[in-house]
């Protein structure tokens, strides 16, 4: 083994055993009656996250001038063109279409343009308040948008709803060099996909199988403390639950009723509370996002990178992603779940987050779109009942020490709101298909 596989074998090893020793003492101090903590608040110690970062386009889609369709989720590029876009001197935006699927599907893939998709449908003027744009003008209340198109010849921006097929349109003006060079960068990684017009809920197939890395990483366990001090208002008027004293879990309320729960053996974290008057980070208007991401902002960058993932009635998830991709995983790992009920509020996540990669060349090789989409129909799962189809990393435990978690590829489809991975998916089928 050359020197260099050697020292970082070792590293690995000293890193490993620094996180046991510390879950080790966290475990041992989480159950102490002791809950003043004389340190600052979270919100001065922590660095804290900003919504524009959070609430971001996690794909782009390029369509060159012969019709073909190149797809990328590289983070850099991305990030990189939405802040270009944001420069652009616009107009009034101006309702194009709506309910028409035709004029949809024709604003979406005009050539020379390129598509800054959302994972969720989003609130536009949210969207443009926290990348401290101007409201652009027409923009109507509760306006939202999933895919931003931007044509390089018409000079429009148009931005699209998947689910209602409602289309808005902008015309800008100003120097796009800089976007053009960043679309030649030959380092953008971009796979060339078909574009289905059909009754799958994703416009774009992979044409080839897709091969992907594995990745690992070590992980941490915060401290129940980091979600008191974030959660809580007064985080040294909290108490523990005397009705839970024979547990090993975490049980703390406060006089007002709030609580905090952490379950000693998954780590599962889950807050019920009050909204607070402060979620309102942008202005003075309540909504969904404010909200909700308000107790993603307050436990600051412990979760690494996060994104919004999905907002569906009055529940936002928000999840980790590797190199573009969700982590899909049991017990609420990687990601925060938020959900609000009138004046209260759940929060739903995990002590467990994945802190330092380690490398590794192993690659996962997945089949094209079509494949798996055929795969689910051989066992009655019919196109039309599709939600959602797209690729995730699954958060495994690794097979020879705890502290390290494994990331593996994998097809997810979303069935009656539901997502999980396509082999457990039809897993289920064949054994119902048995049963009967």
């Amino acid at each position: 083994m050359k020197l260099g596989g050697r020292l970082i074998r070792v590293g690995l090893v000293a890193m490993i055993a620094l996180s046991l020793f510390l879950s080790w003492k966290i475990w041992t101090n989480s159950g102490s009656k002791d809950l003043v903590d004389n340190t600052k608040s979270a919100e001065n110690t922590m660095n804290m996250k900003q919504p524009k970062d959070v609430f971001s386009p996690v794909k782009l889609i390029y369509h060159d001038d012969e019709g073909k369709h190149f797809y990328t989720n590289k983070e850099n590029l991305i990030s990189s063109m939405t802040k270009e876009v944001l420069r652009l001197p616009r107009e009034r935006l101006t309702p194009y279409s709506e309910k028409d699927s035709a004029k949809y599907l024709e604003s979406q893939t005009k050539e020379n343009s390129f598509e800054l998709v959302m994972a969720s449908p989003l609130s536009l003027d949210y969207f443009l308040e926290i990348n401290d744009q101007d409201v652009t003008r027409g923009i109507e209340a509760g306006m939202s948008f999933q895919r931003l198109v931007v044509s390089l010849d018409e000079e429009v921006i148009y931005a699209l709803n998947d689910k209602n097929h409602q289309v808005y349109r902008i015309k800008f003006k100003g120097d796009l060099s800089e976007i053009k060079r960043l679309l030649r960068d030959n380092n953008n990684r971009f796979i060339e996909v078909h574009h289905e017009d059909s009754e799958l809920p994703v416009f774009y197939q992979f044409i080839d199988d897709v091969k992907l890395k594995k990745y690992s990483y070590i992980l941490s366990t915060q401290s129940y403390t980091l979600f008191s001090q974030a959660f809580f208002d007064n985080p040294q008027e909290i108490m523990p639950n005397d009705g839970n004293k024979n547990s090993k879990d975490v049980d703390l309320i406060n006089a007002e009723g709030d609580s905090l729960k952490i379950s000693y053996g998954t780590g599962e974290v889950q807050f019920s509370g009050r909204i607070k008057p402060d979620t309102v980070l942008v202005n003075p208007t309540h909504n969904i996002y404010t909200d909700t991401f308000y107790y993603v902002q307050s436990i600051g960058n412990s979760m690494g990178t996060i994104r919004y993932f999905e907002g569906r009635g009055n529940k936002v998830t928000y999840r980790n992603f590797v190199e573009g991709f969700p982590i899909f995983s049991d017990d609420t790992k990687g990601r925060v779940e938020v959900t609000r009920n009138n004046q209260n509020i759940q929060v739903m996540t995990n002590q467990e987050t994945i802190q330092v990669p380690i490398p590794s060349d192993e690659e996962v090789t997945l089949p094209n779109t079509e494949t798996v989409v055929s795969q689910l129909e051989e066992v009655g799962i019919q196109r039309k009942d599709l939600e959602d189809l797209q690729i995730g990393y699954t958060w495994e435990v690794n097979q020879e020490t705890k502290q390290v978690v494994d990331l593996v590829p994998e097809w997810y489809v979303k069935l009656d709101h539901y997502w999980d991975n396509v082999a457990h998916v039809i897993q289920k089928a064949q054994e119902k298909r048995g049963e009967e």
